[in-house]
């Protein structure tokens, strides 16, 4: 019983976790639904600086986030896996934050339902389009380096919020480096989870995208925490 316990404690964090990633991902559809774009101002600079608000959620709250835990997983002896092998703790996460972002996904896709035709809708459905891989050399290799370089970012922001002392350093220090890679068009496992349920983008296409995005982002962030210590 106990045993069952300390699964479904890393597991409910890791649902609160894909819950938050998920709340950014609103925040970055809001966005691109309703802020109109010039010659300074974009939908996609306005959504990726609020994209980051999940992150934050996420730090500060102390959920598990499979995309900030991979990269310290195997030499961070701190982080507090419930007495689990790290890599069932990592799977627990992982289902986790994907029930999470999945349920909070088919919300927002249902809301949708109400009125196809609505700015939101439209923002919904093509985000969730843009996640699906076509099965060609060019999508793969962009799917693959872009979730590396994503990985590879969020075990930075991670990083910075861990090691900085005050409030500010550590908001800025997760907002850059998010921010980033969504203005950049990097793919994150979790947000795309989210992406994928709001609009109904189900298919192999869009799953072989997630696996190659799950282990991209996992490289990323172990390549990355070679040459940082976490201490």
């Amino acid at each position: 019983m106990e045993a069952f316990r300390k699964r479904l404690r890393v597991f409910n964090l890791g649902i609160l976790a894909g819950e938050a990633i998920a709340f950014g991902g609103i925040l970055f559809i809001l966005a691109k639904a309703f802020i109109p774009s010039n010659d300074i101002i974009t939908s996609n600079l306005v959504g990726a600086l609020l994209f980051p608000v999940g992150l934050l959620l996420v730090c500060y709250f102390k959920l598990n986030l499979y995309t900030g835990k991979i990269g310290m997983a195997f030499r961070n002896k701190k982080l507090d896996k419930s007495g689990l092998n790290t890599f069932e703790w990592l799977a627990w996460i992982l289902i986790g934050n994907a029930v999470g972002a999945f349920a909070v996904g088919a919300v927002i896709y249902a809301l949708t339902l109400i009125n196809k035709e609505s700015s939101f809708s439209q923002a919904v459905y093509a985000v969730g389009a843009s996640r699906i891989m076509a099965f060609d050399f060019i999508s793969i290799f962009n799917m693959s380096y872009k979730s590396i370089l994503c990985g590879a970012l969020v075990y930075i922001a991670i990083y910075c919020f861990n090691r900085l002392n005050t409030n500010f350093g550590k908001v800025i220090g997760v907002v850059v480096p998010i921010a980033f890679f969504v203005f950049a068009g990097f793919q994150h496992c979790v947000a795309n989870m989210f992406y994928i349920a709001t609009g109904a983008a189900w298919g192999l296409e869009s799953f072989i995208g997630l696996l190659i995005c799950i282990l991209g982002n996992s490289i990323g962030a172990l390549l990355l925490d070679l040459f940082v210590k976490y201490e």
